[in-house]
């Protein structure tokens, strides 16, 4: 049974916050499953961590979880939309910052016929005091309805880096096209898929790369789908797909799972999130199909 079926499974005799969201545990961790008439998904406590989003009117998720994640407190969650915050990659420990692995609390939930919103936040507290010293509040709204937004905002007294490292559920790795990429990236692998059109992507080979002057929407293509991703005030988009190898040596990956799934992350890390202690400082993504 896959992941998403038992999640959806689990919730059924779980308490219920609305009418299409209720709380329930899977593994060691607390979830909202939503069934509304316009989409599921599911979100993770730990790490206000979206775990999948499909709308009604496709068979597949659009916002992929890999059938291997493990739901175990303190670890990170494969697929999503990850919170890489204060810091992306390895700029501290743990990588990609303590935001995703450390429990958030759920502010509201609220729906409508559009969809469900939910707000979730964290603040400095003895689960973060390990990882980072200094005060902070971040906050993550959702919705999830026809389209998916998700923003991030946060206030404090230091830099930040970061991505919502988003995956995309594809129907195959070898027909996927990413467009709108701008023609400037750093490259973080010694061997470079480079790109035979300026500003878009296909995938040969692992790619892990942060594109630096992204247009601010982008096209994700898979021959059965057409997905638009509009970035909102952020600097940065990283790609990536860790293809047959990598897929390999990664536990809470299927060997397979590469062909399925490719990242697409709205990010802020070649200019940091300058933030203040009194002023809110926020970015973040639109999802939506093109017919």
């Amino acid at each position: 049974m896959s992941i998403l079926k038992q999640l959806l499974d689990s919730a059924k005799q779980s308490q219920s916050l609305s009418p299409s969201v209720k709380q329930t545990t899977y593994g060691e961790l607390p979830i909202l499953v939503i069934n509304h008439q316009t989409c599921t998904a599911a979100v993770s406590l730990q790490g206000a961590h979206l775990l999948f989003w499909q709308p009604t009117t496709e068979t597949a998720p659009v916002v992929w979880l890999s059938n291997n994640a493990v739901f175990k407190k303190g670890t990170a969650i494969r697929g999503g939309v990850p919170i890489c915050w204060p810091w992306f990659g390895k700029l501290g420990d743990p990588m990609h910052g303590f935001a995703r692995i450390v429990q958030w609390t759920l502010d509201s939930c609220n729906e409508d016929n559009d969809g469900v919103d939910l707000v979730l936040s964290l603040t400095n507290n003895q689960q973060t005091e390990p990882f980072f010293s200094k005060p902070f509040h971040v906050w993550l709204q959702i919705h999830i309805g026809n389209t998916c937004q998700v923003t991030l905002t946060c206030q404090g007294d230091f830099e930040a880096t970061s991505a919502l490292h988003t995956y995309f559920g594809v129907d195959n790795i070898n027909n996927v096209l990413v467009k709108g990429l701008g023609d400037s990236y750093q490259e973080r692998l010694a061997n470079e898929n480079k790109p035979t059109t300026v500003g878009q992507l296909t995938f040969n080979q692992e790619v892990d790369r942060i594109y630096t002057h992204a247009d601010n929407k982008l096209i994700i293509k898979d021959g059965q789908r057409t997905i638009e991703l509009t970035n909102n005030h952020s600097t940065d988009v990283v790609t990536w797909n860790p293809w047959i190898d990598k897929a390999k040596a990664m536990a809470d990956f299927a060997d397979d799972e590469y062909q399925s799934m490719v990242c697409v992350e709205t990010a802020c890390i070649t200019q940091p999130l300058k933030l203040s202690p009194t002023e809110k400082v926020s970015y973040g993504f639109k999802i939506e199909l093109i017919k």
